[in-house]
């Protein structure tokens, strides 16, 4: 890769990671549901308004339809809203290590619904080490007694497994392009999340300050569609395999965030609990068939 692929694939990934940043800031003033809802509906403008301009269309109302609700519900409408909610209790960095686990979920997820995909000694490896380091990040907080940091560990725990369940349903289920797929998904996962919160949080009658306002936006634009974009600029240009490396990043500078400008401090247990669930990742990525260009989606999101 060139230099210049490289700023790409940093900047995309450092875009996706701040998610967990923003969605920290604006849950402190907003309820979660309406930031999930409000990440939705700035995305989907944006992206819209994008794919308009390359003449992009979305499938007429009919069976095409069915994969994008699916796609929609794994990796919008619960990831964003289990996201936004675990982000109340739990750090950004913290939220950012767990959301790295999406690969060990995918392992099982793909043994039991792709025959294609067998469960090799590496791959086995590999979740195993990533496991240990999830255990290695729970477990102080699990022996403390149930807790609002344990609920939210594991309502991150499992948006990242609702992610991994949307990436393995893609897989062979619909033809549609990856801007079309995150154009319906967006499409999908805006009023499902909207409705909700308009009748729950009766957003009108809040107040958040400017900050919190602005970080709403920002998840919306900065951390979901701006990287998206760039996600489809380089899987054109380098193709699937090569672009995947951004996931490798992605919780690095969700931690770094975190810690510099929050001033969070994750345990050792997190720290040590990272580098297994990354090195675990790594090996199962390196195990996995590379899949061809035009069969990438977005990668795991924040």
């Amino acid at each position: 890769m060139t230099l210049r692929h490289w700023m790409l694939v940093l900047l995309t990934a450092a875009l996706f990671g701040s998610s967990f940043f923003f969605i920290k800031l604006a849950v402190a003033d907003v309820p979660p549901l309406t930031v999930a809802a409000g990440r939705a509906l700035v995305a989907a403008l944006v992206i819209a308004a994008f794919a308009a301009t390359l003449g992009a269309r979305l499938p007429r109302p009919g069976r095409q339809w069915r994969p994008l609700l699916v796609v929609g519900l794994l990796t919008a409408i619960l990831p964003y809203a289990l996201i936004a909610a675990g982000q109340a209790y739990i750090d950004s960095a913290l939220g950012g290590i767990l959301f790295a686990s999406i690969p060990l979920f995918s392992v099982f997820l793909a043994r039991a619904f792709l025959p294609d995909e067998p469960l090799t000694p590496a791959r086995v490896g590999g979740a195993l080490i990533g496991l240990a380091g999830v255990a290695a990040v729970i477990g102080p907080r699990a022996l403390a007694g149930f807790s609002d940091q344990l609920a939210g560990v594991f309502m991150t725990l499992l948006a990242a497994a609702s992610y991994a369940a949307g990436a393995v349903y893609t897989r062979g289920r619909t033809s549609a392009s990856p801007l079309v797929l995150a154009m319906g998904q967006m499409f999908v996962a805006a009023p499902v999340l909207t409705v909700p919160a308009l009748l729950a949080d009766r957003p009108w009658t809040l107040t958040p300050p400017a900050s919190a306002f602005g970080a709403l936006v920002a998840v919306g634009l900065v951390s979901t569609a701006l990287p998206t974009l760039l996600f489809f600029r380089l899987v054109r240009e380098l193709g699937a395999t090569r672009t995947s490396i951004l996931t490798f990043f992605m919780p690095v500078f969700a931690v770094l965030l975190g810690t510099l400008v929050l001033g969070e401090r994750p345990d050792l247990g997190a720290y040590a609990g990272f580098a297994l669930i990354l090195v675990g990742a790594m090996m199962i990525n390196r195990a996995s068939r590379p899949p061809s260009p035009g069969s990438a989606g977005r990668p795991g999101t924040g």
